[in-house]
């Protein structure tokens, strides 16, 4: 039987279910890892809150911090405030951050099923197989759904071991299931319009900052139930069925509608282009010009992730420094919040700011992240291979790329700082916080560098158990923000917990230090294990 003729019986979906076991055979252990992860530290984190919030009156203070401008801004509306249990507690502060890597895990699966194999021309050979048109998109599609869903089950699982009401469990995974749905079905369409697997991967990741920011800014203005930025959001959608206090189903329905409207403009789109190439028209390069070295082609290489991701830690940045005000009114209104805090008013905001120039960190920490995977896709892809026949050492290929990242991090969190000081002054009438902030900003950079030294170890040591990183950047960025919350030692492994925490905390340059050459240690072995493993190994 010739492919046409097995292409033309099974039509457009021939060959799905084989292409479904094909990537669901590859993302086996990157599944696993995502969902234990995230199942584990969600379960963790409710049983660290029902101890620590035992009492009626802990719980009490601790909904009026909720409710302040900052708190709303970094975990969403505050449902069940009045009587504020753990439930509600749960649903509150950390759904969100359940969300966010979830919905990454999902951007990320659709890229690399639908543009990479794609871009490196695997997709070509799988086609001259009786395959097909649609079967790869739809092969992709489900692969990440039924990621999404493992990971929603174990969690749901593990939730049915705590104290949470079995029903109100059941809606917050469904929420973070329907999140990570619409964000790949927008990486989905992502894919459609580039050529490259790095710049789709790049709108996707856009698209959750969007997303985040859309939801922040609704909430603050709020009211909740009207803000139209906020339903603009798929995380205003997921947040609004407010789980174990209204539980509410029906605003999953937007987010079941949205995903079927984006996945089925995904196929309209793939069946209007060619293979191997997007709907957005690539600009032709100069007709004289040359690309001045290694670290010139890294720089055409990474510089629309660069710009998209500068773009946006700086406007988050810009977004706290507006609040300051309002978190600093908030709290001279509310004079038991001013007994939380060492220095009153004052102090409130500095811990504040504190959290925030740690969550533009993580947003550096997905950079980074993002940039040495873009050096192993060039590596599996095969085009590292040809660039390593000319004269340039692998150290030199690797470097270059580390180097760009690196720099590019530490420019996004400075300006970040910058900006944040800048808004902040003019909001509090305080020049000091432009310095202040800066310094803030500046304290974080060493643990981008152990995040960047970890993402190179992966690639150097062991390549295919790469997808890791994305489990210890969830792993960094939740321990930042509940590490208090959570048994001892289980933040042990975070940078953030050993650098100071500025402004709320005095300088030490002991843990800096240390967290900068631990970082630079395993950039070091990391980068010796790349020179002398095989490629793509």
């Amino acid at each position: 039987m010739t492919t046409t003729v097995a292409t033309a019986r099974g039509g457009a979906l021939a060959g799905t279910r084989g292409l479904v076991r094909l990537v669901l055979r590859a993302d086996r252990w990157r599944i696993v890892i995502w969902a234990v992860a995230v199942a584990w530290l969600t379960v963790v984190s409710v049983r660290a809150l029902d101890d620590l919030y035992a009492s009626d009156t802990s719980r009490a203070a601790r909904a009026e911090l909720i409710a302040s401008p900052a708190a709303t801004a970094l975990a969403g509306p505050g449902y069940g405030l009045d009587d504020y249990t753990i439930g509600a507690m749960t649903a509150n502060e950390l759904a969100l951050w359940i969300m966010l890597p979830v919905g990454i895990m999902a951007v990320l699966a659709v890229t690399r099923h639908l543009r990479a194999p794609e871009e490196d021309g695997r997709l070509e050979l799988v086609r001259s197989q009786p395959v097909g048109s649609a079967a790869p998109v739809v092969a992709g599609l489900v692969a990440a759904a039924l990621a999404v869903l493992a990971v929603g089950t174990l969690t749901f699982v593990g939730l049915l071991a705590t104290s949470l009401d079995p029903a109100g469990s059941a809606l917050m995974c469904a929420s973070v299931v329907v999140v990570a749905l619409v964000l790949a079905g927008a990486s989905a369409v992502a894919s459609q319009l580039s050529a490259h697997a790095r710049t789709a991967s790049s709108l996707g990741m856009a698209a959750i900052g969007v997303a985040f920011l859309l939801r922040a800014v609704g909430d603050v203005r709020g009211p909740r139930s009207t803000s139209v930025w906020t339903w603009l959001s798929p995380f205003g959608w997921s947040q609004a069925t407010a789980p174990y206090t209204e539980d509410r189903w029906w605003p999953l329905l937007v987010g079941v509608a949205a995903t079927a409207v984006s996945v089925a403009l995904a196929f309209a789109l793939a069946g209007r282009r060619d293979l191997g190439t997007g709907l957005l028209a690539e600009r032709p390069g100069r007709e004289h010009g040359r690309i001045r070295g290694v670290v010139g082609l890294t720089w055409r290489r990474q510089r629309t992730a660069i710009w998209s991701w500068g773009a946006a830690v700086v406007l988050s940045g810009a977004l706290v420094g507006v609040l300051a005000a309002q978190i600093a009114d908030f709290v001279a209104d509310q004079p038991s919040l001013e007994d939380l805090f060492p220095g009153g008013v004052g102090g409130a905001t500095a811990a504040a700011f504190a959290l925030y120039s740690v969550f533009l960190a993580v947003l550096a920490f997905a950079y980074v992240t993002t940039a040495v995977g873009a050096a192993r896709h060039e590596e599996t892809s095969g085009r590292a291979e040809t660039l390593l026949a000319l004269p340039v050492s692998r150290a030199r290929w690797l470097g270059s790329q580390l180097a760009l990242a690196g720099a590019a991090a530490v420019v996004m969190l400075l300006v970040a700082g910058l900006v944040m000081g800048l808004t902040a002054a003019a909001s509090l009438d305080d020049p000091s916080q432009v310095r202040t902030l800066v310094g803030a900003a500046a304290v974080t950079i060493p643990g981008v560098l152990v995040v960047l030294g970890v993402a190179v170890l992966l690639l150097g040591v062991a390549p295919r158990a790469f997808a890791a990183v994305w489990a210890y950047v969830a792993y960094v960025g939740v321990m930042a923000m509940f590490g208090d919350l959570l048994p001892d030692g289980a933040d042990a492994a975070s940078p953030f917990t050993y650098l100071p925490a500025l402004p709320a905390e005095p300088m030490t340059w002991t843990p800096v230090v240390g967290c900068t050459v631990v970082g630079l240690v395993l950039v070091l072995v990391g980068t010796q294990g790349f020179r002398r493993r095989d490629l793509q190994g």
